[in-house]
């Protein structure tokens, strides 16, 4: 099944000829065909309606009998004008009716209001404490982190104080884009998705980071009162292994004191992302070699050396044309790369989108004192976000 299309795998789920018992024996065989499968089974297009009629109780009722086998889920978050009822009161008896889900897709196109949005994230860590992959994609609008939370704040602290189990993630995968002006990812939100997701979070040992934007810094931490900012939160990790980002280049503005407000060095910095980088070994990355290297880079505020660890990069070719030949070239960046991270062990170049498919592989060997080579090598070390047992 893994080599037949996905177009055909869809055929074979919507034969009539087979029942719910097939489909789901077969969905626990293939993840591929468990997708296709899925569609037929449980239509998370119609999740907004779940609750609204009697028709749809009924098809809640007809999800738990099966829901129990499912593993993973994709869910399209929409709202209709004309619903008198929350997305968040909709969603919990569906999401409750699949209680040993491992994986989970939430898409939000700015359709659902910021508060019930982290809503259904927060219904989703406390009541599956079976689920392992969590992949999160929002819209945001300017409307974002400037609302009233409460709601989905009070579901984390009385779930923590009445000891309830967090959903313990293996891999997180965050993909962020922004529709309106200005063109950056509101830290206010990000502060509000952090204090949401944090319980479930922190114990990932893989996560991915996409963004179309460059994440502000102070221009929305305010206080309302006072005027003074408030501090800029960041992802917290226990044991982070792999870290794959997608961002956008670092682009020094002309006119920096005018989006932000005031004038501020530090306004690209992705802020979220710069705590508890110690034990990552595999790092995936979009951005210039030249950037990678400097020291205290718009990327990682002290540069690679937050990350000793490291065994594993992945780069794409953004910026200048990179010869990977350093057979003539004493000066080629891998050997600074080399020489700074002393546990460094294979250079690659991936493609520039997903980040995932080696076109090249170098192997670093090391000889007497502090000598360096490189060698041309097959690719075969999966990591934790791509070789996940379905």
């Amino acid at each position: 099944m893994d080599f037949l299309p996905l177009e055909l795998l869809s055929e074979i789920a919507n034969q009539k000829v087979l029942s719910n018992k097939d489909l789901t024996s077969f969905a626990r065989v293939n993840h591929r065909f468990h997708d296709a499968a899925c569609t037929r089974l449980y239509r998370s297009g119609e999740l907004s309606y779940v609750g609204v009629t009697n028709k749809d109780i009924v098809k809640v009722n007809s999800y738990e009998k099966n829901g129990k086998f499912v593993r993973i889920i994709k869910l399209n978050l929409f709202s209709l004008p004309t619903s008198t009822i929350s997305i968040p009161t909709a969603i919990f008896p569906f999401l409750t009716a699949f209680i040993n889900l491992h994986r989970i897709h939430i898409t939000d196109s700015a359709s659902l209001d910021w508060s019930s949005f982290l809503h259904v994230l927060a219904i989703i860590i406390t009541t599956h404490p079976y689920l392992k992959i969590l992949e999160v994609q929002r819209t945001l609008i300017s409307a974002d982190g400037r609302s009233d939370i409460s709601q989905p704040l009070s579901l984390i602290e009385s779930h923590k104080s009445n000891k309830g189990t967090f959903a313990k993630l293996d891999v997180f995968i965050l993909r962020l884009s922004k529709k309106d002006h200005p063109g950056l990812i509101s830290r206010a939100a990000l502060n509000n998705l952090i204090s949401i997701l944090l319980p479930s979070t922190r114990s990932a040992r893989a996560f991915t980071y996409s963004s179309d934007s460059h994440e502000s810094s102070d221009i929305d931490l305010k206080d309302p009162v006072t005027k003074r900012d408030y501090e800029a939160a960041a992802w917290e990790w226990d044991n982070l292994e792999e870290l794959t980002l997608k961002l956008v280049p670092r682009l020094l503005p002309t006119g920096g004191a005018d989006v932000i407000g005031t004038p501020n060095p530090n306004w690209s910095y992705y802020l979220s992302i710069q705590r508890d980088l110690r034990n990552v070994k595999r790092l995936a990355i979009k951005t210039g070699i030249d950037e990678l290297l400097a020291q205290g880079s718009g990327i990682f505020i002290g540069g690679l050396d937050v990350m000793p660890q490291l065994t594993s990069l992945r780069i794409s070719n953004t910026g200048r044309y990179l010869d990977w030949d350093t057979k003539h070239n004493p000066k080629h960046p891998f050997f600074t790369l080399a020489q700074r991270l002393p546990n460094l062990k294979y250079i690659e170049q991936t493609d520039s989108y997903y980040l995932t498919r080696a076109i090249q592989s170098l192997k670093v060997f090391r000889g007497e004192g502090h000598s360096v080579d490189f060698g041309y090598v097959v690719s075969d070390r999966p990591w934790i976000s791509y070789d996940w047992e379905y």
